[in-house]
């Protein structure tokens, strides 16, 4: 078995233990507790999808709450026009999250830099202004999910969770993958990739594609613990903005930086200052400039840098005992008094 081969199984079996403590935490912990978990967990999962295109794809997406709200409207109405069951709509409204920005990323795609950025954003802008208008899904009132439709508080937490978990287990494949070096070869230099023969805007559209079906399951989780949803609550750019915040705090293109940086924005900055947004908003801010001037790799970029830097000395300090006995024993020898 090769080393990364015995690699990748070992994260998957630490991503299942993680999974399988989750499953089993609803009914042990206290209901607010459990409450808060699950939307560290939800904010985790758009975090993570987000971070497969623009940390590791390095592509700006400013419109990913297009595909948080095709996933949970596709719920909501699968649930209450077509009667469905909530597992099929989140399944339908991840499809169609996918084949929305399956379309979208050819024109989008033609674009690079910022003006993909301020593309994305406008299809955001649009896709708002559509279903604040559109009477088949509501309008501005929006959708209520029957209460008998959606699962109970566990199951909702444990279907959450498993979402969660499996947007990290992809990213971790994506990253370990043939695919997500290309797409990292792309993203560090678009050029140099193409002369080797890598299809930028082929291996970019799959990103995209891969990011909004992940994007769109978290949203159909939305929808399903919200119960009432309306259009602001599921395309508003907060999903987004809020997703690049909490990855470039945690670390861009790294596994575990959407997790750390939901954490911490989420948990140590929503939910402490929720009675003073003006100051959670500045905090923010201040943090992101931070992050950004004196740690470009996040949280998560310190942490490796500094046990980097502890490898490293080990290292020196163990070459260096055999060397030091080296010179010291010929000193030794041969030296006679008397």
């Amino acid at each position: 078995m090769s080393v990364p081969t015995r690699r990748t199984l070992v994260g998957l079996a630490g991503w299942a233990a993680i999974l399988v403590v989750l499953v089993l935490l609803p009914g042990r912990v206290e209901r607010g507790t459990q409450e808060v978990l699950l939307n560290l967990l939800i904010w985790v999962g758009v975090a993570q999808a987000w971070n497969l295109i623009g940390g590791v794809g390095g592509q700006l997406s400013l419109g990913h709450s297009v595909f948080v709200g095709a996933g949970g409207y596709t719920v909501a109405m699968l649930v209450i026009k077509g009667g469905t069951g909530w597992a099929a709509g989140l399944l339908g409204g991840a499809l169609l999250a996918a084949l929305v920005a399956w379309v979208l990323s050819f024109p989008l795609l033609r674009l690079s830099g910022v003006y993909f950025t301020i593309g994305s954003s406008a299809v955001a802008l649009m896709a708002l202004a559509w279903m604040v208008t559109w009477e088949w899904t509501g309008e501005s009132r929006g959708l209520n999910i029957p209460l008998e439709a959606v699962p109970d508080r566990a199951v909702k937490f444990r279907v959450v969770a498993a979402v969660a978990v499996l947007t990290c287990v992809a990213v971790s494949l994506v990253v370990r993958s043939s695919f997500g070096l290309r797409l990292m070869a792309v993203r560090d230099d678009e050029g140099a990739a193409a002369a080797l023969g890598v299809s930028a805007v082929g291996v970019k559209r799959w990103a995209l594609v891969l990011s909004a079906f992940l994007t769109g399951l978290v949203g159909g989780t939305v929808a399903l613990n919200q119960v009432s949803i309306e259009p602001n609550s599921m395309f508003g750019l907060k999903w987004v903005v809020t997703a690049l915040v909490m990855v470039v705090i945690g670390g861009m293109g790294t596994v575990w930086g959407p997790v750390v940086g939901a954490f911490v924005v989420y948990y140590l900055l929503d939910r402490s200052l929720e009675d003073q947004p003006v100051v959670q908003a500045l905090l923010s801010g201040v943090l992101v400039i931070a992050v950004i001037v004196a740690a470009p790799g996040g949280v998560v970029g310190l942490v490796e840098a500094a046990a980097a830097r502890v490898a490293g000395r080990r290292t020196r300090s163990r070459a260096a005992g055999p060397t030091a006995a080296k010179i010291t024993s010929p000193a030794g020898e041969g030296v006679t008094h008397g």
